[in-house]
């Protein structure tokens, strides 16, 4: 990702990553996934979950590397841990369309199409609108992040229809108002952002701070109080947070 810091994972409450190096314009990051998308549904699900990653931090251009990283290089490693797709779930996704796409069970939005329309979005940003973007483009990109057994056509037929799509406009980009975020929806995602940076900090203090079992009482209950003081965090939500956090065995 071009730009990042490395801890934007954060801000979706991702797990942490496998590997994590810092590079010149950005950082590689890394989680070590169980199984392998051998069949057709386990390949439409990686490809969602890569999808919603574009998406979710879309401002960092974020590309799928079609290789293993280089474990002997200076990064931060943690090789003896593997997760599943599930735990990626709090990766962000398209959730609406325009009128004449409608979403349903029976006809659910393509997380893929909609990471390719938003790269070439940017495209049309990079290069000015009106301005014709070449086809391969959309190809290099798709083939780049997604998996296709069928040699490539799934991938082909997505990038055709968002071209042509394009090009009858005239290269520019429309305005959508469904993609803007009423108050209600506004309030509920900066709830839930203010929810996992007030996580990370707890968690980062009890991880990290060298003087963290200075924060314990003598039954090895953690002191509240004083975490408050030292994280400035609510009382409640610290309560909260170590309740999730045992739970889930992290701590």
């Amino acid at each position: 990702m071009y730009e990042a810091k490395g801890d934007e994972f954060l801000e979706y409450n991702l797990p942490t990553p496998n590997y994590l190096l810092h590079a010149q314009r950005g950082i590689f990051i890394g989680w070590l996934i169980k199984g392998y998308p051998g069949t057709k549904e386990s390949m439409a699900y990686f490809n969602d979950i890569i999808a919603r990653f574009i998406v979710g931090f879309k401002d960092y251009q974020p590309e799928r590397l079609p290789y293993r990283p280089n474990t002997e290089r200076e990064a931060h490693k943690l090789l003896t841990t593997a997760y599943d797709l599930k735990n990626f779930q709090n990766l962000p996704s398209i959730k609406s369309r325009t009128r004449r796409y409608k979403s349903s069970e029976t006809n659910p939005i393509d997380q893929i199409f909609w990471a390719i329309k938003l790269h070439t979005e940017d495209l049309i940003r990079q290069y000015g609108e009106g301005t014709p973007i070449a086809y391969s483009l959309l190809e290099e990109f798709a083939f780049r992040n997604f998996f296709d057994r069928k040699e490539k056509s799934t991938l082909k037929a997505k990038c055709r229809a968002i071209w042509n799509w394009y090009n009858d406009r005239g290269w520019t980009i429309p305005k959508r108002r469904e993609w803007q975020m009423t108050r209600s929806e506004r309030a509920k995602t900066n709830a839930q952002l203010k929810k996992q940076r007030a996580r990370a900090t707890l968690l980062g203090f009890i991880k990290d701070s060298l003087l963290a079992n200075e924060y314990k009482k003598a039954d090895g209950s953690w002191n509240i109080t004083r975490l408050s003081k030292a994280t400035k965090l609510d009382p409640k939500t610290i309560r909260k947070h170590l309740k999730e956090l045992k739970e889930e065995g992290i701590i």
